[in-house]
Order: C-alpha cells, then structure tokens, then sequence
C-alpha cells in the first residue's frame, strides 16, 4: 500500500473499534476473555491491510449482518468505519429479517448513516449486485463443527459469486475457519433445554470452517494461472480464525 492517508485510516480504524466496543463488554470474567480476543484478531487483520490493501477507497460487503457486539464482536463496525472514513460505501446482507433490524440498530447507534442493509440470500445477493466491493467479510453461515460441510459449501458459493467481478488486489476475510493445529470447547444445549453439554474437538482435518473449501481451492491448486493467493489466517492461537485471501491477477 502507497497511499499514506488510507494507511493511517486504518490503523485509526483499529483503535476506534477497540474504543467503540469496549463499553458493550460483558466485564465477567468470560466475558472479558472472550471479548479480548476480537481485538487480538482484528489487529492481525489490521496489519495484513496496512501491507496489502492497495486502494485509495474501502469499499466493503459484510455477509451475516454484524449486530451482537458483545456476542460476535460486531466486526462491521470496523469495516464500516474504514468506508466511511475513506468515502467508499458498505454494504450489509442479512437472510434473517429479526437479526438484519437489529444490525441496522446496532450500526445506527454507533453513529453509522453510510450502512447499506439488504434482506437477501447472501449468495444469491452477491451474484446479482451491481455494486463491486475491493473488501469482503463473509460470516453468513454459522459453523456446526459436529457437520461443518454446509457452512464451507454455503462460503464457497459466496466466494464463486464474488471472485470474477472483484479487481485485482481485492480482499476477502472470511470468517470462524479451524486449522489442525487447534482444538475448540464445543458448547451445545440439548432439545427443548437450556442445560448446556460441553465438549473438546480435536481439529484433525487440515482446515475446517466457512473457508475449507476456498483454502482447499487455492492451496491444493497447481495452476499457475490461479489467481487468488492466501495471505493471513488471522492471528496466533487455537482460537476460530479468520482465513484472508486477495486477488493476484
């Protein structure tokens, strides 16, 4: 990246989220731990921007509506901040009409008029825009690690609706991706119960997630011609990660 005044929007970018957020955190001791590692995340995410963002204007497209700061940490808040804040537009698809009215409330009470919401299928949303982001979130389908493959196929046709229409230099972040050298606590409630049953997976597949199948995509290819490139999985630890590719050629 070249352009010194984006450089400087996003690295504000991530300290204005960190300050945004902080008064929505649960201050238990789970929730502390919890929200600590938004921001460790976001600061991997940041600096892989800073080195290879390379447009003068964010434009952005968050699938899976941000709205539940304390929760899912709210990331659109940031992307949004860095389209606002360069003059670009954002864009928010939600297929779950409760979840999309509380984003647009969300988004609104952190001071956010450059929002657009959209009802929709994400797949079926981003094959039909005319609008072309630079950078993507995609966070629409939440992971069942005990049956991880309609959400890694449900990110891979997002992916195939997006890939041909984005400039080269684009980048995508998608979302909640374990790699084998991780391990999660996988908490579930049993039917018509609110007892919570607790669980340790062991990750023994090379990646599991909403990315598995773009990952498999672009690292098992040898095509030279391959014109997607993997640039972060997010940040150190044994944590969900968020996979980051970008356009080549």
């Amino acid at each position: 990246m070249e352009n010194k005044e984006t450089i400087k929007v996003i690295k504000n970018g991530y300290f204005w989220y960190v300050d945004a957020v902080k008064g929505d955190v649960d201050e238990s001791y789970d929730g502390e731990v919890y929200t600590m590692m938004r921001p460790r995340q976001l600061r991997k995410v940041t600096d892989i921007l800073i080195n290879e963002f390379d447009f003068d204007t964010v434009n952005c497209i968050e699938t899976g509506g941000s709205w539940n700061i304390k929760g899912d940490g709210a990331v659109g808040l940031y992307l949004a901040h860095l389209c606002k804040e360069t003059g670009g537009e954002f864009h928010s698809v939600e297929l779950n009409e409760d979840i999309k009215v509380l984003s647009e409330k969300m988004y609104q009470d952190k001071g956010f008029d450059n929002v657009n919401h959209h009802h929709q299928d994400s797949v079926k949303y981003l094959e039909n825009t005319e609008f072309i982001p630079n950078l993507v979130h995609l966070d629409s389908w939440d992971v069942d690690l005990k049956n991880p493959l309609p959400s890694g196929l449900h990110g891979w046709r997002e992916f195939t609706a997006l890939k041909d229409k984005m400039p080269v230099g684009s980048i995508i972040i998608i979302d909640d991706c374990w790699f084998n050298d991780s391990w999660v606590e996988w908490v579930t409630y049993e039917e018509d119960s609110e007892e919570e049953k607790r669980e340790i997976i062991d990750i023994s597949y090379p990646i599991l997630g909403k990315g598995s199948l773009i990952w498999h995509y672009i690292n098992d290819s040898s095509d030279s011609n391959m014109d997607w490139k993997i640039i972060g999985d997010g940040y150190d630890g044994g944590e969900a990660r968020k996979l980051i590719i970008k356009k080549i050629q």
